[in-house]
């Protein structure tokens, strides 16, 4: 059983949740035109230092951090998020993503740039793999993921997506033989792919909604033609829907597909755990061509800038869909800690621990699960 410690330099706290976000001036404090002083209060950049520990890693540490800001008054707010970690065992992980809506939310551009030099626990395929058959893969991987919708009408865009995925340097802990087939991509892949999404958001707000929808629907496909080393299809299925029980309460709920049909090298296989999907397992504990994930949230507003969450859900990976079964799920549940940054966008700092079968986590983040 593995496990992951956190913890978030909490004495900044009071001054990011104080408002003493870093923002740009003009002017050095002169006073400027209303325009430039709009400009001002639509851009938010906000930093928060974190250190946590894991047995793979030892000391880490870095800089999480978000960037908010509205290109015109008609759209919702737009943000960069940005992660620069190093440990103790020269590892690193560097991942800046965005989101933004452009003018009057005519397109929703999003996408993300990864570069990790990471280990990453194996257990092997299937949802029936055991402790002992754990070993630590070490590799190098870069990522460019980037989406480019239109809006169809409001709340509803659709367009084309893209994502290369390359992994190399790829070193194991053990030596010993593995069944065919589990490890394709183990001495390396390349993969790009090109496809098409469609994604419904009426949601309030995109950090902590109290109601909406939000739907996303995308097909992938990676082939020799795009320089891809292996060849498969990908189908991705994302809902999620927020109500307000009362002006403090909200109940939040995810349903997640994820499909892959082809050969699928172990780096874009489906997979459980980590901070967002089935919290309380180790992220890639369980993978296989298939995941399906359903969990909810009971979120409450306590007092000032604090909150709680009570959080469960349940989920399992699979050769095949066929092959799902209920006796089989993983479940998982836990209570968390929100506290906010930021009022105007109503951006949380999360503190969640989870417990699944024989296993546990504690997360620290920016934002929702989901």
């Amino acid at each position: 059983m593995r496990y992951f410690f956190a913890w978030v330099g909490l004495l900044f706290l009071p001054l990011l949740g104080a408002g003493h976000s870093v923002s740009f001036r003009s002017n050095q404090g002169m006073s400027v035109p209303d325009s430039a002083k709009e400009s001002h209060r639509r851009f938010q950049l906000i930093p928060l230092p974190v250190i946590f520990y894991t047995p793979e890693t030892h000391v880490a540490y870095g800089v999480l951090g978000v960037c908010l800001f509205r290109t015109d008054s008609t759209a919702r707010t737009s943000n960069i998020d940005f992660a620069i970690i190093h440990t103790q065992n020269a590892q690193t992980v560097i991942e800046p993503t965005y989101t933004i809506f452009t003018k009057q939310e005519k397109y929703l551009i999003r996408g993300m740039l990864l570069y990790t030099k990471f280990p990453e626990l194996y257990y092997g395929i299937g949802s029936g793999t055991t402790n002992a058959q754990e070993e630590l893969i070490s590799y190098r991987s870069l990522r460019a993921y980037n989406r480019f919708l239109r809006k169809v009408k409001p709340g509803w865009f659709v367009g084309i997506q893209q994502q290369y995925f390359k992994t190399f340097n790829v070193h194991r802990s053990s030596d010993r033989q593995l069944p065919e087939q589990t490890l394709i991509g183990g001495l390396g892949s390349v993969v790009n792919g090109l496809g098409v999404a469609s994604v419904v958001d009426t949601r309030d707000n995109i950090y902590s909604p109290v109601r909406g929808w939000y739907a996303d629907v995308s097909f992938m496909e990676y082939g020799a033609l795009l320089g891809s080393e292996f060849g498969f299809t990908n189908y991705l299925f994302d809902i999620r829907h927020y109500r307000s029980l009362s002006p403090n309460t909200v109940l939040a709920g995810q349903f997640y597909l994820n499909l892959n049909i082809g050969e699928v090298p172990f780096k874009q296989a489906a997979t459980l755990g980590g901070s967002s999907l089935l919290r309380g397992y180790y992220n890639g504990r369980y993978r296989d061509n298939d995941a399906l994930i359903m969990q909810a949230e009971l979120r409450q507003h306590f007092f000032g800038r604090v909150g709680g969450v009570l959080f469960a859900g349940a989920g399992d990976v699979a050769h095949r869909p066929s092959e799902f079964s209920i006796s089989d799920l993983k479940l998982t549940g836990g209570l968390g800690l929100r506290y906010l940054i930021s009022r105007k966008e109503h951006l949380n700092i999360r503190i969640d621990a989870a417990v699944g079968n024989k296993t546990h986590g504690f997360y620290v983040n920016i934002s929702e699960a989901f």
